[in-house]
């Protein structure tokens, strides 16, 4: 947030922001000082940010259990000789898991942040929110109140000590994902949370005869051979998320707003590339099959091949360091240096799914003309997930005293698209087109998925969106225009660009008095939330947005370079 911007003040204890009107966080207001303006907007509000969340006790109910349970026996820690690498990495399931975004899901500051936006924005209608809401992000917390005919809340999420309080803070927990049955996956009714999970206590595991006694004596549950737990179905059933689209207390349809295994399903990697090759790898570092015991007790356990690492990665490197910031206001009991370890991971997860050429570089007139090429290395779209992540190209020329003589895509110290005068680009009332030919400083070519509103102007909230105003994400290799839910899944806004393809995009820069470059570098960069979001978050006035919004004015959300390349002239 930029401060010259921003005027704050205190009444009663509670801060007010107020903000001219017209003006985005971070803009300069026409004139680029005083005069009379616009009229200001109304003051907004602010209350006291959300408190620190309780931790997580250990639970246990007719179907479910908390992660810590699962942990007796598979976290290994210092003294146990099994569930470690050749180099002596902890890999214990449990271990690699309490670091990840999964763990986090429902701790995670920015969605509760963007759920309690959407509870100020449908008030009378919380139990709407609240169900949508919770279902993939606390699933076992939602699950064990549907049985009940209830549903759960946010206040219980975030202060509750019931049972299904505990059980929906421990996100995307062991017992939740190993109990998902084999029914309807892959199907329609499976997406958005349709997961089915029975009360045989059964733990799917794909190895071949498990021996049953211990967890059945330690935790109640059986251990059952079946190999849809290694599915990208298994995967689906929550990352592809259908958000209602509502007029009134009536649903006319349906947003698809996250599709990784519809986008995975419209590539090679369909073929034999599931999710969970990538996301819970069965390689060392050193490409080596891992072979280990599952658990450390009973002693005596047989190796078992292959080992998924439940490592999760993804890419929300910059949400894992805002948790290793704040991590006693969470309640978990992670070092932060755990979750450092896992957005280091992250970045090397992004680093694997992306790559950029310089094809050439030549002389066309008076212009240098620059040829980049953009790659998709990744089984899904590039970037993927929630509509906030984006990824650009940041090109600089230099001449011979490394001066720069043309730059697009720079960015300032908040994330921000910039010009070099430091000239805000983006803005979220205004979508970036995309690019097939760059001939200023002001424009970039940037991937990125962008919600429209029913009026067609852009939005950030999930519960407004009917559908993409902008879709440019860079396809995977295999994508074919006729597949099944191209009208769901297909590009936006690249018409009359040929060059955008399967697995890769090209993009021309034409520099005028380029004579005097000397170097031309290239970065592809990422970044899993956008400023204009966090912009916006700072003025809804809810507890949940103001503590996030706090924790990101600390941290910024500076973007990670996936790709790279140069090329001297």
């Amino acid at each position: 947030m930029n401060a010259t911007n921003t005027r704050y003040a205190r009444s009663a204890g509670i801060l007010l922001l107020l903000w001219p009107l017209g003006v985005s966080c971070g803009e300069t207001p026409p004139g680029g000082g005083p005069g009379p303006g616009p009229e200001p907007e109304p003051e907004v509000v602010l209350p006291p940010p959300l408190d620190s969340l309780p931790p997580v006790l250990p639970t246990n109910t007719d179907r479910f259990a908390t992660s810590s349970q699962c942990g007796q026996c598979h976290f290994a820690g210092p003294e146990s000789a099994v569930m470690h690498d050749t180099a002596g990495n902890d890999i214990s399931p449990v271990y690699l898991w309490r670091s990840s975004m999964m763990a986090f899901a429902a701790r995670d500051p920015y969605y509760l942040a963007v759920f309690g936006e959407e509870l100020v924005k449908h008030s009378g209608r919380e139990a709407f929110v609240e169900e949508t809401c919770t279902r993939c992000h606390a699933p076992a917390g939602s699950e064990e109140q549907a049985q009940a005919g209830a549903h759960l809340t946010f206040d219980a999420l975030v202060a509750g000590d019931g049972e299904e309080a505990h059980l929906a803070r421990d996100g995307v927990t062991c017992t939740l994902c190993h109990q998902i049955a084999d029914d309807g996956l892959g199907k329609t009714q499976s997406f958005g949370g349709g997961f089915v999970i029975g009360y045989e206590r059964k733990i799917y595991g794909p190895h071949l005869v498990p021996k049953v006694d211990p967890m059945e004596l330690i935790v109640n549950y059986t251990p059952t051979a079946s190999t849809h737990i290694t599915k990208s179905e298994v995967c689906a059933t929550c990352h592809t998320v259908l958000v209602p689209v509502m007029k009134g207390d009536q649903r006319v349809g349906d947003f698809l707003e996250q599709a990784p295994y519809l986008e995975w399903k419209n590539s090679t990697f369909a073929s034999g590339v599931p999710c969970a090759t990538c996301h819970l790898p069965t390689q060392d570092a050193a490409k080596v099959d891992i072979s280990s015991p599952i658990a450390k007790f009973p002693a005596g356990l047989g190796e078992r091949t292959p080992y998924g690492q439940h490592r999760f990665s993804g890419g929300n490197s910059y949400m894992l360091r805002i948790l290793a910031d704040n991590v006693e206001w969470t309640g978990a009991s992670v070092a932060p240096e755990e979750l450092e370890q896992s957005a280091a991971r992250a970045e090397a997860h992004i680093a694997e799914g992306g790559g950029v050429k310089i094809l050439s570089a030549s002389m066309v007139g008076s212009a240098l003309s620059v040829e980049v090429q953009v790659e998709n290395h990744a089984g899904h779209k590039f970037p993927t997930g929630y509509p906030s992540r984006r990824a650009w190209l940041h090109l600089r020329a230099e001449g011979a005293g490394g001066d720069v003589l043309f730059e697009s895509g720079g960015f300032d110290a908040t994330g921000a698209l910039v010009d070099r005068a430091g000239a805000r680009l983006d803005r979220a009332d205004a979508v970036l087109p995309h690019l097939d030919l760059v001939t200023k400083e002001s424009e970039v070519q940037v991937y990125e998925a962008v919600a429209k509103d029913a009026t067609g102007a852009p939005t950030h909230r999930p519960l407004a969106s009917v559908g993409f105003v902008k879709d440019n994400r860079l396809l995977p290799l295999g994508w074919s225009s006729a597949d099944t839910w191209i009208d769901w899944i297909g590009p936006v806004g690249v018409s009359g660009d040929g060059t955008f393809q399967a697995g890769f995009d090209r993009v021309t820069y034409k520099i005028e008095g380029g004579a005097a470059v000397r170097r031309v570098t290239v970065e592809l960069l990422y970044q899993s939330v956008r400023p204009t979001e966090l912009d916006a978050l700072a003025r809804v006035p809810h507890p949940a947005a103001v503590r996030f919004s706090g924790m990101a004015s600390a941290r910024p959300s500076i973007p990670v370079v996936a790709a790279q390349a140069l090329i001297e002239l």
